[in-house]
């Protein structure tokens, strides 16, 4: 559900616009013919009601013929009202960068709003040798690859991010995106047409996955490889070790899930002695035999007198 913007932060600014916009508003589609005052009014009125998407769209037209900053204003809180907070804050921080003086005083809690917004924004910045691959947060298209690095703004939280291109198996990895912090995806993205790739899941978190012996990192992991059998193997203090084969042609995308048992050791369980004999062997060496059974913690002890071993001048 989308929230409403607080009462406060439905100011929206209004400066004299252009009106001469004659020639070519005959030429523009009819939903466009409106002139920059028009489209003003529209997009308050469209605020007012919480139609955030139509108050945009009206905005962006009254600034794309104006380009009045305190348009920028208004676009920025109709981003909120959509959740876009990074686009929210971008349209405000330009709004702080280029509206005169007198303009920015009409809105004294700029700065208390441009803080709160950093506040549930991160940026990704994503990596891949592949240009021109769509990158995805959740169900939202955020940008593409180019070479080099790209940088993103996106709201923060527990996202997906995904990196598809209709040559290359798709490249999804979770992340948690910590306000105010810079977050790294290098995306390997794998050729169809010459190799394929295996993903590897777990119920266990954490647990390091390897593929013919080479670490391929945590689960959930894709690890792109040529097409053949290959050995994974998944590990982690505490559990025993899970292997698994598997075989993948030229193209294939396969997803395998391997689970771990507790490795199950004496120190792990919660032992207690109930009771302790003493057996003398012939050359004098002392053996304790302990009958063991498991008990909760509260109920295990060793009561005094229980081992005896007088003959040796001891007792416990």
């Amino acid at each position: 559900m989308r929230r409403p913007l607080p009462r406060v932060g439905i100011l929206l600014l209004s400066v004299a616009l252009l009106t001469a916009h004659t020639a070519a508003s005959a030429q523009q589609p009819p939903d466009a013919a409106a002139s920059p005052d028009e489209a003003k009014r529209l997009g308050d009125e469209a605020m007012v009601a919480l139609r955030y998407e139509d108050a945009l769209a009206h905005y962006r037209r009254a600034y794309d013929a104006t380009k009045s900053p305190a348009l920028l204003y208004n676009m920025g809180r109709a981003y909120e009202g959509l959740s876009d907070f990074p686009k929210a804050l971008d349209a405000l921080e330009e709004f702080a960068e280029k509206a005169p003086a007198d303009l920015k005083a009409r809105v004294p809690k700029l700065d208390s709003l441009l803080s709160d917004l950093r506040k549930r924004v991160a940026t990704v910045i994503v990596s891949s040798p592949v240009t021109g691959a769509e990158v995805r947060l959740g169900n939202k298209v955020i940008g593409t690859t180019r070479e080099g690095q790209t940088v993103l703004r996106v709201n923060a939280g527990a996202q997906v991010i995904s990196i598809t291109h209709k040559d290359y198996f798709p490249f999804e990895k979770p992340l948690a995106l910590v306000a105010g912090k810079i977050e790294t995806v290098e995306a390997q993205l794998s050729s169809r047409s010459a190799g394929a790739l295996i993903v590897v899941t777990s119920p266990i978190s954490g647990a390091q996955v390897a593929v013919d012996g080479v670490s391929s990192g945590n689960v959930p992991a894709e690890v792109a490889t040529k097409p053949g059998q290959h050995r994974v193997s998944l590990r982690k203090d505490g559990y025993d070790p899970a292997e698994q084969s598997v075989v993948v042609i030229a193209g294939e995308r396969k997803q395998i899930a391997l689970t771990m048992a507790v490795h199950d050791t004496l120190a792990s369980k919660w032992w207690f002695w109930t009771g302790i004999g003493v057996v003398v062997t012939a050359a004098a060496a002392i053996t304790i035999v302990a009958v063991t059974k498991e008990k909760p913690a509260d109920s295990g002890t060793i009561a005094p007198g229980t081992v005896k071993a007088e003959a040796f001048g001891f007792r416990f």
